[in-house]
């Protein structure tokens, strides 16, 4: 299926919850599965049209995971700005860590920092109908938290604005500073 991109309104519709976890659920976190291009990490029911209360992560070297009703059922202290530590020479005197920057496939080509909770726990049904309770962190956090918001109508820019973050914007292979009125969405 089709990712659909923003400004369609079904990508700020608040999904409804899953009531029965069927052949159609399972249906639908395939198409889900089908639909992730190469280069996302996770993806929300909405973003392929349905308002269901269901998304998948792909991290990394792994299979992609079903989450069914996910919710955070508690957190680290407070949200912060991830930082993009992987691959750094931390032992440089001039290292600087950079900040992690969000992107959606809904919005190809913008990127913002959004802050985070880098601890959650949080529960959902998994691709059994199996209930879940697992303490997520770091990147899987942060993505759980991205796909919740898919779910709830929210797309990260909203977050960006809201927080004062900053936005960039790929043009010609190269990341861009953008102010917040350049970020339309």
């Amino acid at each position: 299926m089709e990712i659909i991109t923003a400004p369609s309104p079904v990508l700020t519709k608040v999904s409804s919850p899953i009531t029965n976890i069927d052949l159609k659920t399972f249906r639908l976190g395939k198409q889900l599965i089908s639909s992730l291009t190469d280069k996302g990490v996770g993806l929300a029911a909405p973003q392929i049209g349905k308002n269901k209360t269901v998304f998948i992560i792909r991290l990394p070297q792994q299979e992609a995971q079903l989450f069914i009703n996910p919710a955070i059922t508690g957190h680290s202290k407070k949200k912060q700005y991830s930082l993009l530590l992987e691959g750094a020479n931390h032992h440089q005197e001039d290292y600087q860590p950079q900040p992690f920057l969000e992107g959606c496939l809904s919005l190809p080509h913008l990127y913002g920092t959004v802050k985070r909770w880098a601890k959650i726990e949080a529960c959902w049904f998994n691709n059994k109908g199996r209930k879940v309770k697992k303490t997520l962190n770091g990147l899987e956090a942060i993505i759980f938290q991205h796909e919740l918001d898919h779910l709830k109508g929210l797309l990260f820019p909203q977050r960006v604005k809201k927080e004062g973050g900053q936005f960039f914007q790929e043009k010609n292979g190269q990341l861009e500073k953008i102010s917040h009125q350049e970020a339309n969405f």
